[in-house]
């Protein structure tokens, strides 16, 4: 597994139910085995559960299986603790988890192919449903479109990053401070597209709706269409596409409410323009004001 202080996603219910849904428990491990984790170490996995059979991924690209006992089973010599097995294939590496259910999470030791050793523990907290706020933000990135030129610009990450600061529905242009919060230009065009921004958050979080705004400046909206993508650990996987509604005035801001077709558990979002009402100079795109509800 990836060393390093990292956030660990564990997709893992701990009842006897199928985990569809990735949920987020932090996991520590060190490099001595001696029955006590000295948590040296965090990574992170994503880790479904189906009846008795785990399976998973980790952002590496690595592949996990294993297998959760069946608790009071005579026949396998089972009592009422839950044990468990699996394997982690990861950078050619093949290392071994086996351990115990306690009142919090789930503990136990690793084995490395080489003599390595140690102690781990998953605990049992869930994701924080909280909503990110600026102090959250790991990373943002915007494609070069965004910046170089002298109207093409996106804001560096502050303290109103992801916060609402103006509501929904329409906002004359003079009442916008363009250089809080989210805000990404593209001013000389720059087809084709996508254009698009991403942010890393320190943890991942719970989401189904957003808002997200766009304005006319004079020749029409310049957001038409856009995707909302999350990182799953190994590639972007989209989960939205969604239309911007025209906003009518000219040189107006305008901030709408959207909904994924399923709740999101995610630590990288990103969103990416895919269309412009406004073409001059080859299609100018403006979005800004990013929020989670």
């Amino acid at each position: 597994m990836k060393l390093g202080k990292k956030s660990f996603a564990l997709a893992l219910s701990f009842g006897t139910a199928f985990s569809a849904q990735a949920i987020e428990y932090l996991y520590s491990y060190d490099s001595v085995l001696n029955g006590l984790d000295d948590k040296t170490n965090i990574a992170y996995i994503d880790l479904n559960r189906q009846g008795s059979i785990l399976h998973g991924t980790s952002p590496d690209g690595g592949v996990l299986s294993g297998t959760i006992e069946q608790i009071n089973d005579t026949h396998l010599g089972s009592g009422e603790v839950e044990r468990f097995s699996f394997k982690l294939l990861e950078n050619g590496s093949l290392k071994w988890f086996t351990g115990h259910a306690t009142n919090t999470g789930w503990r136990g030791a690793w084995f490395g192919p080489n003599g390595e050793q140690g102690d781990f523990t998953i605990d049992a907290k869930a994701p924080s449903n909280i909503v990110p706020k600026a102090v959250d933000v790991l990373e943002f990135k915007a494609d070069p479109i965004f910046s170089g030129g002298r109207y093409d610009k996106h804001n560096y990450w502050n303290e109103d990053f992801l916060v609402d600061l103006h509501g929904l529905g329409p906002i004359p242009f003079a009442d916008v401070d363009q250089r809080k919060g989210v805000l990404v230009q593209s001013d000389n065009g720059g087809l084709p597209f996508p254009m698009s921004f991403e942010i890393t958050f320190k943890r991942s979080f719970t989401l189904q709706t957003f808002r997200l705004g766009s304005i006319n400046n004079g020749q029409g909206t310049r957001l038409t269409q856009f995707n909302f993508d999350v990182w799953d650990g190994t590639q972007w996987v989209n989960k939205g596409k969604f239309n911007f509604p025209a906003i009518e005035e000219r040189r107006t801001f305008e901030k709408n409410e959207f909904t994924l077709d399923e709740i999101v558990t995610t630590n990288k979002i990103r969103v990416s323009a895919m269309g412009t009402a406004d073409m001059s100079t080859n299609g100018r795109v403006f979005m800004w004001g990013l929020s989670f509800h």
